[in-house]
């Protein structure tokens, strides 16, 4: 009764290979958060300055922005408005009858001064300027020196008018861009401030996002090292479990069952179950015990009384053996006999 079981399989390398790895994983994601310090030890003071300059310009823009808004307000706007003023005057009938009067009277003078000029060149060829021939000759011709002359002035006016006119549209029409220009200033001032507070954040942003990067190297690495360690437990229990199940029924087997069992002197307690303390042995001084061999080697129903082989080891060795593992009493040697109660 000496052979023992085959020792359970050593699962301490593949702890070590998962901590070897975790460590491996924890120096990666120590260098990432270094490299994630220096490129921020880099980068920040480049994204300041360029910050600043966005700053900068911001305010340029600003200010370009608020003088296109105000030399339109303060020069093109009255210009624009007395346009629109002299443009509501000209479609009037009181401005069409003054333009009349004015070529009217235009056509008097004229044709005073025709006269006077005829009457004194007459006289001078000694012509009789009483005559009715030389009058109505007199008159004729003042009437259609009067007609052109009013009427080369009238349109004079009415061509210096029409001119400044346009000029004055031209002139508006230079400032019409002022209003846009002035807008696009203070979008491209809004959009450098903007540009400026992105990039002033830049820096810290990716610092962050490495140093969540190294964090996570670190984390899965542990993560690896918790993983190999629970496989390791499960497959050790695992190998345990199977190792002691498949004992308990190789013991069963060899043995013939509970009758066998009995004569083999089997009493490991792992081969027990429903164990109740019930007296002790008067020459042996040993606890006596009642129990039930386990399913997987005896009948569970029948009940035996006996000892625990080790109890028996430590006062009486030499009465104890071992089979497959397990322990074994020899019962004669210690003057007790293992009996079937139930």
């Amino acid at each position: 009764m000496g052979s023992k079981g085959a020792p359970p399989p050593d699962y301490t390398p593949l702890a070590n290979a998962s901590k070897e790895a975790a460590q491996i994983q924890a120096g990666l994601g120590r260098e990432q958060l270094a490299f994630a310090r220096e490129q921020y030890d880099r980068s920040a003071p480049i994204l300041e300055q360029i910050a600043n300059q966005q700053m900068a310009a911001q305010e340029e823009q600003m200010a370009q922005a608020r003088d296109y808004y105000n030399y339109q307000q303060d020069t093109y706007r009255p210009l624009e408005q007395g346009l629109v003023a002299d443009a509501q005057r000209f479609n009037t009938e009181a401005y069409r009858n003054d333009l009349a009067s004015k070529a009217a009277a235009d056509t008097g003078v004229a044709f005073g001064q025709s006269q006077a000029m005829n009457q004194r060149a007459m006289a001078a060829m000694g012509a009789n300027p009483n005559s009715g021939r030389f009058a109505g000759m007199q008159q004729a011709s003042g009437l259609a020196q009067a007609a052109t002359r009013a009427n080369a002035m009238t349109g004079a006016r009415t061509q210096a008018d029409q001119m400044g006119y346009a000029r004055k549209l031209d002139a508006a029409g230079l400032g019409r861009g002022l209003a846009g220009a002035s807008a696009a200033a203070y979008g491209g001032a809004t959009n450098a401030g903007s540009q400026a507070g992105l990039n002033a954040q830049s820096a810290g942003q990716n610092y962050m996002g490495n140093m969540a990067v190294g964090a996570g190297t670190i984390g899965s690495g542990q993560q690896m090292q918790i993983s190999g360690l629970s496989n390791v437990l499960n497959n050790q229990t695992s190998a345990y479990v199977n190792t002691q199940g498949s004992m308990l029924g190789d013991i069963g087997g060899i043995m013939g069952g509970a009758a066998a069992m009995k004569t083999a002197g089997f009493s490991d307690r792992r081969l027990k179950e429903n164990i109740v303390e019930v007296g002790v042995d008067q020459r042996t001084a040993l606890t006596l015990y009642e129990f039930n061999y386990k399913k997987e080697v005896g009948d569970p129903d029948i009940r035996y009384r006996g000892v625990m082989a080790d109890e028996v080891e430590l006062s009486y060795p030499d009465a104890v053996g071992e089979y497959n593992g397990f322990k074994t009493v020899h019962y004669a040697m210690l003057g007790i006999e293992m009996k079937e109660v139930a």
